[in-house]
């Protein structure tokens, strides 16, 4: 009997399909990520056995996925480098890339700005030979979002606008779609904020918070939620009657959204974000206190650049 199914390229239709509904009930705050993981590695234990190599990529990719979300980067890379191993035997060029992309990203977490950029780079030019924007628009945008976080303005604002233009190619209301617009929307807003340009900032503010309301899933509200109490935060009130001028109730609305889906990372920015607007209210004690605990989150999920930001931020509260 022929081992040539064994070794193809993509997983089996129905094994990505189960894989996809754990992730997606994960994502929506329906299955907590213990449970996720669980039936996740029974997938895995299935893959193996069978000796299907894509599967089993599969189920690392996914796994390196939601790690990488919650901020667990150095098992997220262990997984995506997996899974990249696993896809190499059975040429998947286009899962190949995306594992690039994916280690990229937790390279920029980790504060490693040199190893990051190689990597997006590489999965971008990968993404443009395939003709695949979703992807092409995550390696272009985390690489914006890199540059943001180098204060390099310029550069971050053109590959987050072609981030954006690349997005908008997709399936209209896709979860792949609405999760780079909402992200890339509250990467603007900051943007917008660092050159002072406030009715920018709320402009982005807006469009995030237009895509949370239509799809109202936890991701998309989160990235909203903090992107208005950063304008709100930066202009001293709400531009908009219809919003509180409390940026500490969008702090707080963010927080729990990311909270549903277990997103450890994004929970510990933030709360960094609102510290630093604690701080900037005069409040210090409770601002000292949130500043303690995200950078005691942003060091154990190995978030290294994010912790020198906050230990920094603590020095001038203390």
């Amino acid at each position: 009997m022929s081992n040539k199914p064994l070794h193809d390229t993509e997983p089996t239709p129905e094994f990505n399909d189960r894989c996809r509904s754990i992730v997606s009930r994960w994502e929506t705050g329906e299955l907590p990520f213990a449970e996720a993981a669980e039936q996740m590695a029974v997938l895995g234990k299935e893959a193996l056995s069978s000796g299907h190599l894509a599967n089993q990529g599969r189920v690392e990719q996914l796994m390196g996925f939601m790690e990488g979300y919650r901020g667990n980067l150095n098992v997220s890379i262990h997984h995506f480098e997996r899974a990249r191993a696993l896809y190499i035997q059975v040429s998947n060029q286009r899962r190949i890339a995306i594992c690039d992309l994916n280690i990229g990203e937790s390279y920029r977490y980790k504060g490693d700005f040199n190893r990051a950029r190689a990597l997006f780079d590489k999965a971008y030019r990968a993404f443009e030979d395939l003709d695949d924007p979703e992807n092409e628009a995550l390696a272009i945008g985390n690489r914006g979002q890199m540059f943001l976080s180098m204060g390099s303005l310029e550069n971050a604002r053109q590959d987050l606008l072609q981030s954006g233009k690349l997005a908008r190619q997709l399936e209209y209301d896709s979860a792949s779609r609405t999760a780079i617009l909402c992200e890339l929307y509250h990467a603007m807003t900051s943007l917008f904020i660092l050159k002072d340009q406030f009715e920018d900032a709320w402009t982005e503010a807006m469009k995030a918070h237009k895509v949370a309301q239509a799809v109202n899933r936890p991701l998309e509200r989160g990235f909203a939620y903090r992107a208005i109490a950063e304008v709100i935060n930066a202009m001293g009130e709400s531009p908009d009657p219809n919003f509180e001028n409390d940026p500490d109730a969008y702090y707080q609305a963010a927080n729990d959204a990311f909270r549903e889906i277990n997103i450890e990372g994004e929970m510990a920015r933030t709360m960094f974000a609102q510290a630093k607007s604690l701080s900037k209210r005069g409040r210090r004690m409770t601002a000292a206190r949130k500043l303690q605990l995200a950078m005691v989150i942003f060091t154990r999920l190995g978030m290294v650049d994010d912790a020198a930001k906050a230990a920094e931020a603590q020095l001038e509260v203390l």
